[in-house]
Protein backbone atom coordinates (compact mmCIF):
# COMPACT_ATOMS: atom_id res chain seq x y z
CA UNK A 1 0.00 0.00 0.00
CA UNK A 2 0.88 3.46 -0.88
CA UNK A 3 -0.23 6.75 0.99
CA UNK A 4 0.96 9.69 0.15
CA UNK A 5 1.10 13.39 1.79
CA UNK A 6 2.57 15.87 -0.44
CA UNK A 7 3.53 19.54 0.50
CA UNK A 8 0.57 21.99 -0.39
CA UNK A 9 3.08 23.18 -2.68
CA UNK A 10 3.16 20.05 -5.29
CA UNK A 11 -0.09 18.40 -4.03
CA UNK A 12 -1.91 19.43 -7.30
CA UNK A 13 1.11 18.74 -9.55
CA UNK A 14 1.35 15.07 -9.32
CA UNK A 15 -0.78 11.91 -9.42
CA UNK A 16 -0.73 9.87 -6.86
CA UNK A 17 -0.08 6.07 -7.98
CA UNK A 18 -3.07 3.33 -6.83
CA UNK A 19 -2.52 2.27 -3.73
CA UNK A 20 -0.91 -1.12 -3.73
CA UNK A 21 1.68 -3.68 -1.56
CA UNK A 22 4.95 -4.33 -3.36
CA UNK A 23 6.39 -8.67 -3.53
CA UNK A 24 4.19 -11.71 -3.53
CA UNK A 25 3.51 -13.66 -0.73
CA UNK A 26 5.51 -16.88 -1.85
CA UNK A 27 7.73 -17.40 0.48
CA UNK A 28 10.72 -19.66 0.39
CA UNK A 29 12.68 -21.14 3.34
CA UNK A 30 16.40 -19.90 3.58
CA UNK A 31 17.50 -22.27 6.64
CA UNK A 32 16.45 -24.66 9.04
CA UNK A 33 14.60 -21.46 11.38
CA UNK A 34 11.36 -19.33 10.34
CA UNK A 35 13.31 -17.53 7.96
CA UNK A 36 12.06 -17.15 4.99
CA UNK A 37 11.81 -14.95 1.71
CA UNK A 38 9.81 -13.62 -0.58
CA UNK A 39 9.93 -14.17 -4.43
CA UNK A 40 8.37 -11.69 -7.20
CA UNK A 41 6.86 -12.95 -10.24
CA UNK A 42 9.93 -13.03 -13.02
CA UNK A 43 8.40 -10.30 -15.11
CA UNK A 44 10.69 -10.05 -17.74
CA UNK A 45 14.04 -12.60 -17.54
CA UNK A 46 13.48 -14.94 -19.92
CA UNK A 47 11.60 -18.34 -19.26
CA UNK A 48 13.99 -20.36 -19.53
CA UNK A 49 15.98 -18.40 -16.84
CA UNK A 50 12.95 -18.49 -14.16
CA UNK A 51 13.59 -21.95 -13.26
CA UNK A 52 17.00 -21.23 -11.59
CA UNK A 53 14.74 -19.54 -8.58
CA UNK A 54 15.80 -21.61 -5.82
CA UNK A 55 13.77 -23.32 -3.43
CA UNK A 56 16.23 -24.01 -0.63
CA UNK A 57 18.39 -21.76 1.23
CA UNK A 58 21.60 -23.96 -0.36
CA UNK A 59 21.44 -21.36 -3.65
CA UNK A 60 21.52 -18.14 -1.88
CA UNK A 61 24.23 -16.77 -2.04
CA UNK A 62 24.15 -14.44 1.14
CA UNK A 63 26.06 -15.37 4.27
CA UNK A 64 23.61 -16.12 7.03
CA UNK A 65 23.21 -14.81 9.96
CA UNK A 66 24.23 -16.45 13.29
CA UNK A 67 21.71 -14.57 15.14
CA UNK A 68 18.87 -16.32 16.69
CA UNK A 69 15.03 -15.67 15.85
CA UNK A 70 12.93 -14.53 18.91
CA UNK A 71 9.68 -16.40 18.89
CA UNK A 72 6.62 -15.75 18.03
CA UNK A 73 5.03 -15.41 21.34
CA UNK A 74 8.17 -13.65 22.44
CA UNK A 75 5.49 -10.54 24.07
CA UNK A 76 2.54 -12.30 24.27
CA UNK A 77 2.76 -12.40 28.61
CA UNK A 78 3.24 -10.41 31.07
CA UNK A 79 6.33 -12.20 32.02
CA UNK A 80 8.16 -12.52 28.55
CA UNK A 81 7.41 -8.61 28.25
CA UNK A 82 8.88 -7.92 31.51
CA UNK A 83 11.83 -10.13 30.74
CA UNK A 84 12.36 -8.25 27.50
CA UNK A 85 12.36 -4.69 29.95
CA UNK A 86 14.81 -5.97 32.02
CA UNK A 87 16.98 -7.09 29.50
CA UNK A 88 17.10 -4.08 27.27
CA UNK A 89 17.51 -2.03 30.46
CA UNK A 90 20.79 -3.71 30.93
CA UNK A 91 21.63 -4.04 27.58
CA UNK A 92 20.96 -0.42 27.34
CA UNK A 93 23.50 0.37 30.14
CA UNK A 94 26.03 -1.74 28.95
CA UNK A 95 25.65 -0.79 25.09
CA UNK A 96 25.45 3.66 26.78
CA UNK A 97 28.68 2.80 28.77
CA UNK A 98 30.51 1.44 26.21
CA UNK A 99 29.69 3.66 23.82
CA UNK A 100 30.78 6.60 25.83
CA UNK A 101 34.45 5.06 26.22
CA UNK A 102 34.93 5.15 22.55
CA UNK A 103 33.56 8.88 22.02
CA UNK A 104 36.17 9.44 25.28
CA UNK A 105 38.71 7.92 23.43
CA UNK A 106 37.85 8.93 19.92
CA UNK A 107 37.78 12.68 21.13
CA UNK A 108 41.22 11.98 22.82
CA UNK A 109 42.82 10.50 19.41
CA UNK A 110 41.08 13.51 17.18
CA UNK A 111 42.43 16.38 19.10
CA UNK A 112 45.86 14.76 19.43
CA UNK A 113 45.83 14.19 15.46
CA UNK A 114 44.68 17.99 15.45
CA UNK A 115 48.19 18.70 17.03
CA UNK A 116 49.90 19.37 13.66
CA UNK A 117 46.71 21.42 12.23
CA UNK A 118 47.05 23.88 15.31
CA UNK A 119 50.65 24.42 15.36
CA UNK A 120 51.09 24.70 11.45
CA UNK A 121 47.38 26.07 10.66
CA UNK A 122 46.53 25.83 6.64
CA UNK A 123 43.93 28.66 4.97
CA UNK A 124 40.82 26.54 4.43
CA UNK A 125 39.58 26.34 0.69
CA UNK A 126 37.40 28.49 -0.79
CA UNK A 127 35.23 27.96 -3.87
CA UNK A 128 33.92 30.77 -6.33
CA UNK A 129 30.55 28.82 -5.49
CA UNK A 130 29.96 28.98 -2.39
CA UNK A 131 28.03 31.45 0.24
CA UNK A 132 29.62 31.54 3.75
CA UNK A 133 26.87 33.56 4.81
CA UNK A 134 24.92 30.42 4.78
CA UNK A 135 26.57 28.97 7.96
CA UNK A 136 24.91 32.31 9.58
CA UNK A 137 21.45 32.21 7.81
CA UNK A 138 20.27 28.28 7.64
CA UNK A 139 18.45 26.90 9.70
CA UNK A 140 19.55 22.97 10.60
CA UNK A 141 16.67 21.07 10.96
CA UNK A 142 15.29 17.54 10.98
CA UNK A 143 12.51 18.23 7.97
CA UNK A 144 13.85 17.39 4.66
CA UNK A 145 11.30 19.69 2.94
CA UNK A 146 13.57 22.79 4.59
CA UNK A 147 16.44 21.67 2.41
CA UNK A 148 14.54 21.07 -0.75
CA UNK A 149 12.95 24.39 -0.01
CA UNK A 150 15.59 26.44 0.49
CA UNK A 151 16.83 26.19 -3.14
CA UNK A 152 13.29 26.00 -4.96
CA UNK A 153 12.55 22.27 -5.18
CA UNK A 154 9.54 20.17 -3.01
CA UNK A 155 10.09 17.12 -1.33
CA UNK A 156 6.69 14.77 -1.00
CA UNK A 157 6.53 12.37 1.93
CA UNK A 158 5.65 8.77 0.18
CA UNK A 159 5.07 5.30 1.91
CA UNK A 160 5.53 2.02 0.44
CA UNK A 161 4.76 -1.34 2.06
CA UNK A 162 6.93 -3.88 1.56
CA UNK A 163 5.62 -7.88 1.09
CA UNK A 164 6.63 -8.68 4.83
CA UNK A 165 4.59 -5.35 6.19
CA UNK A 166 6.99 -3.31 6.79
CA UNK A 167 6.61 0.40 5.93
CA UNK A 168 9.34 2.52 3.76
CA UNK A 169 9.50 6.15 3.36
CA UNK A 170 10.06 7.13 0.06
CA UNK A 171 11.04 11.18 -0.72
CA UNK A 172 10.23 12.53 -4.18
CA UNK A 173 11.95 15.34 -5.48
CA UNK A 174 9.20 17.47 -6.81
CA UNK A 175 11.02 20.53 -9.24
CA UNK A 176 8.87 23.04 -10.61
CA UNK A 177 10.70 23.99 -13.53
CA UNK A 178 9.90 20.59 -15.51
CA UNK A 179 7.74 20.67 -17.98
CA UNK A 180 5.35 18.10 -18.89
CA UNK A 181 7.08 15.68 -21.68
CA UNK A 182 5.15 15.14 -24.81
CA UNK A 183 4.56 11.13 -23.56
CA UNK A 184 3.54 12.36 -20.10
CA UNK A 185 5.68 10.32 -18.02
CA UNK A 186 7.89 13.24 -16.83
CA UNK A 187 12.16 12.36 -16.89
CA UNK A 188 13.63 9.57 -16.81
CA UNK A 189 13.33 8.20 -13.10
CA UNK A 190 16.54 7.48 -10.72
CA UNK A 191 15.97 5.80 -7.39
CA UNK A 192 18.75 6.12 -5.09
CA UNK A 193 19.89 4.42 -1.59
CA UNK A 194 21.38 5.41 1.11
CA UNK A 195 24.04 3.25 3.27
CA UNK A 196 24.43 2.35 6.64
CA UNK A 197 23.21 4.44 9.68
CA UNK A 198 22.47 6.82 6.93
CA UNK A 199 18.74 8.23 5.10
CA UNK A 200 17.56 9.88 2.53
CA UNK A 201 19.00 12.84 3.92
CA UNK A 202 22.31 12.39 3.21
CA UNK A 203 21.77 13.67 -0.47
CA UNK A 204 19.90 16.51 0.24
CA UNK A 205 22.30 18.59 2.33
CA UNK A 206 24.42 20.21 -0.03
CA UNK A 207 22.29 23.08 -1.13
CA UNK A 208 21.59 22.93 -5.05
CA UNK A 209 24.88 20.53 -5.34
CA UNK A 210 23.23 18.37 -3.95
CA UNK A 211 23.12 14.40 -5.92
CA UNK A 212 19.23 14.57 -5.62
CA UNK A 213 18.90 18.41 -6.85
CA UNK A 214 21.22 18.31 -9.27
CA UNK A 215 20.25 15.26 -10.68
CA UNK A 216 16.65 16.95 -11.00
CA UNK A 217 18.07 20.47 -12.12
CA UNK A 218 20.98 19.01 -14.87
CA UNK A 219 19.96 15.96 -15.66
CA UNK A 220 15.66 16.49 -15.61
CA UNK A 221 15.20 13.26 -13.97
CA UNK A 222 12.44 12.40 -11.74
CA UNK A 223 14.20 11.43 -8.37
CA UNK A 224 13.44 8.86 -5.67
CA UNK A 225 15.29 8.77 -2.38
CA UNK A 226 14.48 5.33 -0.79
CA UNK A 227 14.92 4.96 2.69
CA UNK A 228 15.30 1.03 4.44
CA UNK A 229 12.76 -0.24 7.08
CA UNK A 230 12.75 1.50 10.19
CA UNK A 231 14.37 4.89 9.04
CA UNK A 232 11.93 8.38 9.61
CA UNK A 233 10.26 6.26 12.60
CA UNK A 234 8.60 4.08 10.15
CA UNK A 235 6.55 1.06 11.62
CA UNK A 236 4.91 -1.80 10.52
CA UNK A 237 1.33 -3.58 9.95
CA UNK A 238 0.97 -5.72 13.00
CA UNK A 239 4.05 -5.49 14.55
CA UNK A 240 5.23 -2.60 17.12
CA UNK A 241 8.48 -0.77 17.35
CA UNK A 242 9.08 -2.03 20.99
CA UNK A 243 8.35 -5.49 19.53
CA UNK A 244 11.71 -7.36 18.90
CA UNK A 245 10.36 -9.04 16.15
CA UNK A 246 10.02 -6.16 14.50
CA UNK A 247 13.53 -5.27 14.54
CA UNK A 248 14.55 -8.75 13.62
CA UNK A 249 16.24 -8.51 10.07
CA UNK A 250 19.72 -8.17 8.81
CA UNK A 251 20.81 -6.79 5.05
CA UNK A 252 19.24 -10.25 3.66
CA UNK A 253 15.88 -9.28 4.53
CA UNK A 254 16.17 -5.33 3.57
CA UNK A 255 17.50 -7.32 -0.18
CA UNK A 256 14.81 -9.77 0.48
CA UNK A 257 12.14 -7.25 0.32
CA UNK A 258 13.10 -3.49 1.20
CA UNK A 259 14.97 -3.36 -2.34
CA UNK A 260 12.87 -4.85 -4.49
CA UNK A 261 9.50 -2.58 -3.23
CA UNK A 262 11.40 0.47 -3.92
CA UNK A 263 12.23 -0.84 -7.70
CA UNK A 264 8.81 -1.76 -8.51
CA UNK A 265 7.48 1.22 -6.41
CA UNK A 266 9.35 3.55 -8.38
CA UNK A 267 8.38 1.93 -11.86
CA UNK A 268 4.79 2.10 -10.92
CA UNK A 269 4.53 5.70 -9.81
CA UNK A 270 6.46 6.68 -12.91
CA UNK A 271 4.95 4.70 -15.68
CA UNK A 272 8.70 3.36 -17.03
CA UNK A 273 9.70 -0.26 -17.31
CA UNK A 274 12.99 0.28 -16.40
CA UNK A 275 14.49 2.56 -13.83
CA UNK A 276 18.49 4.06 -12.74
CA UNK A 277 19.41 3.04 -9.53
CA UNK A 278 22.29 4.75 -7.45
CA UNK A 279 23.29 3.23 -4.14
CA UNK A 280 26.13 3.70 -1.59
CA UNK A 281 27.73 1.44 0.80
CA UNK A 282 24.85 -0.78 2.17
CA UNK A 283 22.22 0.59 -0.49
CA UNK A 284 24.02 -0.96 -3.19
CA UNK A 285 25.23 -3.71 -0.83
CA UNK A 286 21.96 -4.97 -0.94
CA UNK A 287 21.15 -4.32 -4.04
CA UNK A 288 23.90 -6.35 -5.24
CA UNK A 289 22.46 -9.67 -2.89
CA UNK A 290 19.03 -9.14 -3.84
CA UNK A 291 19.79 -9.23 -7.56
CA UNK A 292 22.17 -12.48 -7.45
CA UNK A 293 20.98 -15.85 -7.98
CA UNK A 294 18.34 -17.55 -5.31
CA UNK A 295 17.13 -14.08 -4.39
CA UNK A 296 15.87 -11.81 -6.84
CA UNK A 297 17.84 -12.12 -10.45
CA UNK A 298 14.92 -10.85 -12.71
CA UNK A 299 15.02 -7.53 -11.16
CA UNK A 300 18.08 -7.11 -13.09
CA UNK A 301 15.73 -6.61 -15.87
CA UNK A 302 13.76 -3.99 -14.42
CA UNK A 303 17.20 -1.40 -14.07
CA UNK A 304 18.39 0.36 -16.91
CA UNK A 305 21.81 0.62 -14.95
CA UNK A 306 23.46 0.29 -11.58
CA UNK A 307 25.76 2.88 -10.17
CA UNK A 308 27.58 1.73 -7.02
CA UNK A 309 29.38 4.21 -4.70
CA UNK A 310 31.75 2.76 -2.27
CA UNK A 311 30.36 -0.86 -3.60
CA UNK A 312 30.09 -3.09 -0.04
CA UNK A 313 30.69 -6.65 -1.16
CA UNK A 314 34.07 -7.22 0.35
CA UNK A 315 35.28 -5.71 3.34
CA UNK A 316 38.58 -3.07 3.89
CA UNK A 317 41.69 -3.71 5.91
CA UNK A 318 39.35 -1.24 8.34
CA UNK A 319 37.64 -4.34 9.50
CA UNK A 320 41.28 -5.71 11.12
CA UNK A 321 40.96 -2.98 13.37
CA UNK A 322 41.47 -3.93 17.02
CA UNK A 323 37.67 -2.87 17.44
CA UNK A 324 36.31 -4.54 14.77
CA UNK A 325 38.61 -7.91 15.89
CA UNK A 326 36.49 -7.71 19.49
CA UNK A 327 32.88 -6.99 17.91
CA UNK A 328 33.31 -10.33 15.07
CA UNK A 329 34.63 -12.25 18.70
CA UNK A 330 31.40 -12.09 20.10
CA UNK A 331 28.47 -14.84 19.79
CA UNK A 332 25.10 -13.55 19.21
CA UNK A 333 23.85 -14.70 23.18
CA UNK A 334 27.16 -12.57 24.36
CA UNK A 335 25.94 -9.70 21.50
CA UNK A 336 22.27 -9.84 22.43
CA UNK A 337 23.30 -8.72 26.58
CA UNK A 338 25.56 -6.24 25.31
CA UNK A 339 23.84 -3.92 22.59
CA UNK A 340 20.00 -6.05 23.13
CA UNK A 341 17.52 -7.19 20.81
CA UNK A 342 16.18 -4.17 19.39
CA UNK A 343 17.07 -1.51 17.66
CA UNK A 344 21.91 -0.57 17.98
CA UNK A 345 22.66 1.22 20.82
CA UNK A 346 19.53 3.31 21.85
CA UNK A 347 21.43 6.61 23.17
CA UNK A 348 22.64 7.43 19.95
CA UNK A 349 18.67 8.30 19.01
CA UNK A 350 18.22 9.87 21.96
CA UNK A 351 21.37 12.11 22.20
CA UNK A 352 19.71 13.08 18.43
CA UNK A 353 16.89 14.02 19.70
CA UNK A 354 17.86 16.12 22.94
CA UNK A 355 21.26 17.11 22.20
CA UNK A 356 21.84 20.07 20.64
CA UNK A 357 22.40 20.07 16.63
CA UNK A 358 26.17 21.16 16.58
CA UNK A 359 27.39 19.39 19.67
CA UNK A 360 25.76 16.21 18.61
CA UNK A 361 27.37 16.45 14.86
CA UNK A 362 30.54 17.61 16.29
CA UNK A 363 30.33 14.28 18.87
CA UNK A 364 28.88 12.47 16.14
CA UNK A 365 31.60 12.86 13.64
CA UNK A 366 34.70 12.64 15.76
CA UNK A 367 32.96 8.99 16.63
CA UNK A 368 32.37 7.74 13.40
CA UNK A 369 35.40 9.31 12.40
CA UNK A 370 37.34 6.90 14.57
CA UNK A 371 35.19 4.02 13.73
CA UNK A 372 35.30 4.63 10.02
CA UNK A 373 38.45 6.06 9.61
CA UNK A 374 36.58 9.27 8.46
CA UNK A 375 37.93 12.44 7.91
CA UNK A 376 36.51 15.98 6.82
CA UNK A 377 39.44 16.87 4.85
CA UNK A 378 36.88 17.01 1.77
CA UNK A 379 33.63 18.40 3.08
CA UNK A 380 32.65 22.07 3.49
CA UNK A 381 33.04 22.65 6.89
CA UNK A 382 29.37 25.06 7.49
CA UNK A 383 27.63 21.66 6.14
CA UNK A 384 28.87 18.75 8.99
CA UNK A 385 25.74 20.17 11.45
CA UNK A 386 23.22 19.23 8.44
CA UNK A 387 24.73 15.90 7.85
CA UNK A 388 24.28 15.24 10.98
CA UNK A 389 20.65 15.74 11.28
CA UNK A 390 20.13 12.29 8.85
CA UNK A 391 22.81 10.31 10.72
CA UNK A 392 22.82 8.27 12.94
CA UNK A 393 19.34 6.63 11.60
CA UNK A 394 18.13 3.66 13.92
CA UNK A 395 19.43 -0.22 12.74
CA UNK A 396 18.46 -3.27 14.13
CA UNK A 397 21.05 -5.02 16.50
CA UNK A 398 20.76 -8.13 14.64
CA UNK A 399 21.36 -5.65 11.43
CA UNK A 400 24.89 -4.61 13.19
CA UNK A 401 25.52 -8.34 14.43
CA UNK A 402 25.29 -9.74 11.19
CA UNK A 403 28.08 -6.59 9.84
CA UNK A 404 30.56 -6.89 12.07
CA UNK A 405 29.73 -9.97 15.05
CA UNK A 406 30.44 -13.77 14.93
CA UNK A 407 30.41 -15.07 11.15
CA UNK A 408 28.86 -11.79 10.12
CA UNK A 409 30.91 -9.80 7.13
CA UNK A 410 33.97 -8.34 9.55
CA UNK A 411 34.87 -11.98 9.90
CA UNK A 412 33.84 -13.46 6.28
CA UNK A 413 35.52 -10.19 4.01
CA UNK A 414 32.68 -10.34 2.04
CA UNK A 415 28.76 -10.11 1.92
CA UNK A 416 28.33 -13.26 0.17
CA UNK A 417 30.01 -16.84 -0.49
CA UNK A 418 32.28 -15.98 -2.40
CA UNK A 419 32.81 -19.76 -2.90
CA UNK A 420 30.37 -20.24 -4.95
CA UNK A 421 31.38 -20.18 -8.22
CA UNK A 422 28.84 -17.00 -9.31
CA UNK A 423 26.31 -15.14 -8.08
CA UNK A 424 25.11 -12.99 -10.93
CA UNK A 425 25.61 -15.41 -13.79
CA UNK A 426 22.39 -17.62 -14.38
CA UNK A 427 22.43 -20.34 -17.05
CA UNK A 428 19.63 -20.56 -19.48
CA UNK A 429 18.76 -22.73 -22.29
CA UNK A 430 19.92 -19.63 -24.37
CA UNK A 431 23.47 -19.42 -22.53
CA UNK A 432 25.29 -17.13 -19.96
CA UNK A 433 22.73 -14.51 -18.35
CA UNK A 434 24.08 -11.88 -16.46
CA UNK A 435 21.45 -10.70 -13.42
CA UNK A 436 23.16 -7.67 -12.87
CA UNK A 437 22.22 -4.62 -15.31
CA UNK A 438 24.85 -2.40 -16.84
CA UNK A 439 27.23 -1.51 -13.80
CA UNK A 440 29.24 1.30 -12.92
CA UNK A 441 32.01 1.06 -10.00
CA UNK A 442 32.96 4.10 -7.81
CA UNK A 443 35.66 3.90 -5.26
CA UNK A 444 37.98 6.12 -3.21
CA UNK A 445 41.46 5.92 -2.77
CA UNK A 446 41.19 6.76 1.15
CA UNK A 447 37.86 4.45 1.14
CA UNK A 448 39.51 1.41 4.09
CA UNK A 449 36.18 0.16 4.67
CA UNK A 450 35.15 -1.95 1.53
CA UNK A 451 37.52 -3.01 -0.99
CA UNK A 452 36.32 -2.76 -4.50
CA UNK A 453 39.81 -4.29 -6.17
CA UNK A 454 38.30 -7.60 -5.06
CA UNK A 455 35.12 -7.29 -6.67
CA UNK A 456 36.47 -5.69 -10.12
CA UNK A 457 38.88 -9.18 -9.79
CA UNK A 458 35.62 -11.84 -9.09
CA UNK A 459 34.07 -9.88 -11.97
CA UNK A 460 37.14 -10.59 -14.72
CA UNK A 461 37.79 -14.01 -13.47
CA UNK A 462 33.85 -15.59 -12.50
CA UNK A 463 31.55 -12.92 -13.75
CA UNK A 464 32.31 -12.04 -17.30
CA UNK A 465 28.94 -12.16 -18.65
CA UNK A 466 28.23 -8.66 -16.74
CA UNK A 467 28.58 -5.66 -18.57
CA UNK A 468 30.79 -2.69 -16.92
CA UNK A 469 29.89 0.42 -18.21
CA UNK A 470 32.61 2.31 -15.68
CA UNK A 471 35.53 1.72 -13.13
CA UNK A 472 36.76 5.07 -11.29
CA UNK A 473 38.97 5.34 -8.40
CA UNK A 474 38.62 8.83 -6.74
CA UNK A 475 42.15 9.98 -5.74
CA UNK A 476 40.80 11.42 -2.53
CA UNK A 477 37.65 10.26 -2.18
CA UNK A 478 37.15 8.74 1.62
CA UNK A 479 33.68 6.30 1.71
CA UNK A 480 31.12 9.26 1.92
CA UNK A 481 32.61 11.91 -0.31
CA UNK A 482 31.06 10.90 -3.60
CA UNK A 483 27.79 12.94 -2.06
CA UNK A 484 29.24 14.86 0.75
CA UNK A 485 32.61 16.26 -0.81
CA UNK A 486 32.58 20.03 -1.40
CA UNK A 487 33.63 18.87 -5.02
CA UNK A 488 31.70 15.74 -5.21
CA UNK A 489 29.93 17.70 -8.58
CA UNK A 490 33.40 17.50 -10.22
CA UNK A 491 34.35 14.04 -8.84
CA UNK A 492 31.59 12.06 -10.16
CA UNK A 493 28.23 13.32 -10.43
CA UNK A 494 29.26 13.72 -14.20
CA UNK A 495 31.46 12.99 -16.85
CA UNK A 496 32.10 14.74 -19.66
CA UNK A 497 34.88 15.48 -22.23
CA UNK A 498 37.75 17.75 -21.65
CA UNK A 499 39.36 19.31 -18.55
CA UNK A 500 36.87 21.09 -16.14
CA UNK A 501 37.60 23.23 -12.67
CA UNK A 502 34.27 24.24 -11.29
CA UNK A 503 30.48 24.81 -12.08
CA UNK A 504 30.77 27.65 -13.74
CA UNK A 505 32.30 25.92 -16.99
CA UNK A 506 29.43 23.55 -16.75
CA UNK A 507 26.93 26.21 -16.68
CA UNK A 508 28.33 27.21 -20.17
CA UNK A 509 28.49 24.20 -22.06
CA UNK A 510 25.85 22.70 -24.09
CA UNK A 511 22.81 20.66 -21.98
CA UNK A 512 23.66 17.23 -23.79
CA UNK A 513 27.31 17.08 -22.25
CA UNK A 514 26.18 17.66 -18.58
CA UNK A 515 24.03 14.54 -18.51
CA UNK A 516 25.46 11.78 -16.46
CA UNK A 517 26.75 9.68 -18.96
CA UNK A 518 26.02 6.13 -17.14
CA UNK A 519 22.00 6.92 -17.03
CA UNK A 520 21.98 8.47 -20.31
CA UNK A 521 23.77 5.72 -22.30
CA UNK A 522 21.48 2.58 -20.82
CA UNK A 523 17.92 4.20 -20.25
CA UNK A 524 17.29 3.81 -24.16
CA UNK A 525 19.07 0.34 -24.78
CA UNK A 526 18.42 -2.92 -23.80
CA UNK A 527 22.09 -4.75 -22.50
CA UNK A 528 22.10 -6.95 -25.53
CA UNK A 529 22.61 -3.54 -27.53
CA UNK A 530 25.15 -2.19 -25.41
CA UNK A 531 28.14 -3.24 -27.35
CA UNK A 532 30.79 -0.39 -27.36
CA UNK A 533 31.63 -0.77 -23.96
CA UNK A 534 34.95 -2.33 -23.14
CA UNK A 535 34.83 -5.78 -21.46
CA UNK A 536 36.09 -6.69 -18.10
CA UNK A 537 39.83 -7.46 -19.08
CA UNK A 538 40.05 -4.15 -20.97
CA UNK A 539 38.64 -2.27 -17.82
CA UNK A 540 40.69 -4.27 -14.82
CA UNK A 541 44.02 -2.96 -16.10
CA UNK A 542 42.59 0.35 -14.87
CA UNK A 543 43.30 -0.45 -11.22
CA UNK A 544 45.66 -2.62 -9.69
CA UNK A 545 44.35 -5.65 -8.26
CA UNK A 546 46.88 -7.50 -6.61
Amino acid sequence: MILSRMNAAASQSLAVPKLRSYGSTERIPLDNSNNSITVTAALSIPSSARAIIPSTRSNVSVIPSLHTDPPPSFQSSLRSRLALCIAQTFATIISSTFLICVTFWATAVHFYRRIPAWLRPVEPRRFEWDNPQLAKTEKVVKQVYAYAQAVNFEIIDEQVETADGYFLRVHRIVNPRHKPSQHGKGGFPVLILHGLFQSSGSFITSEERSLAFWLSEQGGYQVFLGNTRAVFNMGHRTLSRSDPRFWNWTIKDLAAYDFPALVDYVRDATGYNKIAFIGHSQGNGLAFISLSEGMHPELGEKLSCFIALAPAVYAGHLTESTLFRVLKSLEWNTWRKIFGVLDFIPIMQISYNYVPAKIFASMGYVMFAYLFNWTDANWLPRRKTKMFRFLPTPVSSASIFWWCGKGGFAERGCTMDDTRPTWWTIWTEAGLVSSLPPLSLWSGGKDYLVDVKKLIKRLREKENSVTIMRIEEIEHSEHCDFYWAAESVEWCFFKILGKYKTLDFFVAVSLKFIFPEDIEYTRGNSKKDITSLPSIPDLAPLMDLN
